[in-house]
């Protein structure tokens, strides 16, 4: 238990002022520790601040390296009933007439019910599309609310409702969710109405091009989309109309936006860096990051991929900050836009080696550790797509059931009578192409052929006519092979090589070769030169420094986060010593004074005892002189 003190009480010292005096000196120590500690903090928080920055800059980057996503037109249109879109970087036009728009089909019930509990239907619903496929629909008690219900949650593209036309007068509408003629459909066993009518016939949208010439032509679209007619041109339409124009210019200015926001950001982190790498010798101050080295060499990095890249519009000064010239920008993305958007993204070429056909090879992703080079893609098993093959042998395929099955996915048609091959095939690709199967259809002589749209052993299939299986031309295979002598993954047609040494690592190059090819090549079908834009190196430059295992910036912070927390033991340390210390002054100090006061006692009570002696020699002589 502590003994409570009163400082100097009996040596009349100021033994606290002391005490603290002493400690204050044992304190340096532990001060100059927090200093350093302080200064590693705020190097600390320059790294992070700066990874900060990086993290913003490589998003810009990584944005403006998917070229291919470039809104670099603007879209126009003449009617206000027709909204249009521009993609990629060429201009288009296009003039035409809108002679129809897209329709639901719609069916109505002739006769009404009185309530929505009423008998509809006595028991599931028979949906036939128009191309001939059917689905069973379940209504529960077949009252109309149940009729509804079973419609709308079967999942078979239909809606339904009860429109209600008066007191007690209900009506079943059922609506296609698709619009265009292929929305046509029937439904069986609704026997609690007299029948089902045609409110609106399921049609197509079409565009008549051409006026009144011989060469005029009409495009149908399921929809009142059409996006695939001209490259670049995106339109919707909205109600009949003549002499409609539509038309995209090239543009380059949201691109431009983009890049001066880059260049922004990037003279940000410049300037940054040189104000925290700076000394300041009048005031004898320097920065956090004064003296670190990969920090200047990453400032370094940043202006020497900016000089080299060439891209338009982007320069360095001579006092080491980027510069954007808008205007020169856009005058060469108005002359060539696809070498402007190389310049930021990403190039490559394919060399074919000699003797092949039917080859090419481009890049189609790349990771922060590629590098620019030139690179042999060895192919020793070609990509190939599922193929096979139902042949009737002249016979008629009316009332036969094709199916298509990958996995728990089918797909069925079922032939209508009298149909021809070739219309079979049209129609069977409809139904894939809506179930998104990617398998197409074509007549090969006197069979049908199903091919796989990709490549690959995921596309594989089988085909049946009536349950029994037609013949497989081809089985889907993936490729297989090696970039830059280095076993590649090979998935549909495209070779990855997501590990390994060299610069090609982190490419994915996109294959189409033949078996002729390779075996006439030896599988060495030729090299891909991959060359990455201003864009995509800067991306490649952030991800190197802020690796997380390996980067520069990362392996920074984390020694420095090392640091701070070995002063802070440090520190923790002093605490525990400093309070040793202090309470070992204390008790020494409490000591001397306890001993003092002992002292002071004990000079007490001798000067007692020796005055109490004196006065009683004084007495006895007084008595003796009395006396005598």
């Amino acid at each position: 238990m502590p003994v409570a003190t009163i400082s100097g009480a009996v040596s009349g010292l100021d033994t606290a002022s002391i005490i603290n005096s002493l400690v204050a000196v044992q304190t340096n120590q532990q001060t100059l520790l927090r200093q350093q500690q302080s200064a590693v903090q705020q190097r600390s928080d320059a790294y992070a601040a700066l990874t900060t920055s990086l993290g913003s800059l490589s998003s810009m980057a990584s944005d403006l390296s998917k070229t291919s996503s470039w809104v670099g037109a603007t879209a126009t249109s003449s009617s206000t009933n027709v909204s249009v879109t521009a993609s990629g970087l060429q201009s288009a036009a296009l003039t035409f007439d809108v002679t129809a728009v897209a329709s639901a089909h719609t069916l109505v019930s002739a006769d009404s019910l009185a309530s929505t509990s009423a008998q509809a239907a006595s028991g599931p619903l028979t949906l036939t599309r128009s191309d001939g496929t059917t689905a069973s629909i379940g209504v529960g008690s077949g009252s109309l609310a149940d009729v509804i219900s079973g419609i709308n949650s079967a999942g078979v593209g239909l809606g339904a409702a009860a429109v209600q036309t008066g007191p007690g007068t209900y009506r079943l509408q059922i609506a296609s969710t698709a619009t265009g003629s292929a929305s046509a459909f029937t439904l069986a066993g609704l026997d609690g109405f007299g029948s089902m009518n045609v409110l609106t016939t399921g049609a197509d949208a079409t565009l008549h091009l051409g006026g009144t010439s011989s060469a005029a032509y009409d495009v149908t679209s399921a929809t009142n989309t059409f996006s695939t007619l001209v490259p670049g041109l995106n339109f919707t339409v909205s109600k009949p109309e003549t002499g409609v124009t539509v038309a995209s210019t090239v543009d380059g200015g949201a691109v431009a936006d983009k890049v001066n926001a880059l260049v922004t950001t990037a003279n940000n982190i410049l300037s940054s860096i040189s104000a925290k790498t700076a000394y300041d010798a009048a005031n004898k101050t320097a920065g956090p990051l004064s003296g670190d080295s990969s920090v200047r060499s990453l400032q370094q990095n940043i202006l020497s991929i900016v000089s080299s890249a060439g891209a338009a519009g982007v320069d360095v000064t001579r006092d080491g900050a980027l510069t954007f010239n808008r205007q020169k920008f856009l005058d060469a993305f108005q002359a060539d836009p696809a070498k402007v958007a190389s310049a930021f993204g990403v190039k490559s070429s394919f060399t074919a080696a000699a003797g092949v056909s039917a080859t090419s090879a481009t890049v189609s992703s790349s990771l922060p550790s590629s590098r620019p080079g030139t690179y042999a893609v060895q192919v020793d098993t070609a990509p190939v797509r599922e193929s096979w093959q139902i042949d009737p042998g002249g016979a008629d395929l009316s009332g036969s059931t094709l199916q298509l099955t990958r996995g728990s996915a089918s797909v069925s048609y079922a032939v209508p009578t009298g149909q021809s091959l070739a219309d079979t095939a049209a129609a069977f690709n409809a139904v894939a192409s809506g179930a998104k199967f990617g398998v197409t259809a074509r007549v090969v002589g006197s069979a049908l052929q199903f091919d796989a749209d990709k490549a690959g052993a995921s596309s594989a299939f089988t085909a049946t006519l009536d349950g029994t299986a037609g013949a497989q031309l081809a089985e889907g295979t993936d490729v297989k092979g090696s970039i830059d002598g280095q076993a590649a993954v090979g998935v549909g047609g495209v070779l990855s090589l997501p590990s390994g040494t060299g610069g090609a690592v982190g490419l994915s190059v996109a294959v189409t070769t033949s078996p002729d090819d390779v075996a006439a090549t030896g599988g060495a079908i030729g090299s891909i030169t991959y060359s990455p834009g201003l864009a995509q190196r800067l991306v490649t430059l952030v991800n190197l420094a802020t690796d997380t295992r390996t980067g520069s910036l990362s392996t920074a912070t984390s020694g420095a986060a090392a640091q701070i927390k070995r002063y802070q033991e440090s520190i923790d340390a002093w605490d525990t010593r400093l309070s040793t210390y202090r309470a070992s002054l204390t008790t020494q100090f409490t000591a001397m004074e306890t001993a003092l006061s002992a002292l002071k006692t004990q000079a007490s009570a001798i000067s007692s005892l020796v005055g109490s002696s004196s006065t009683s020699s004084s007495t006895g002589t007084t008595t003796s002189s009395s006396t005598g």
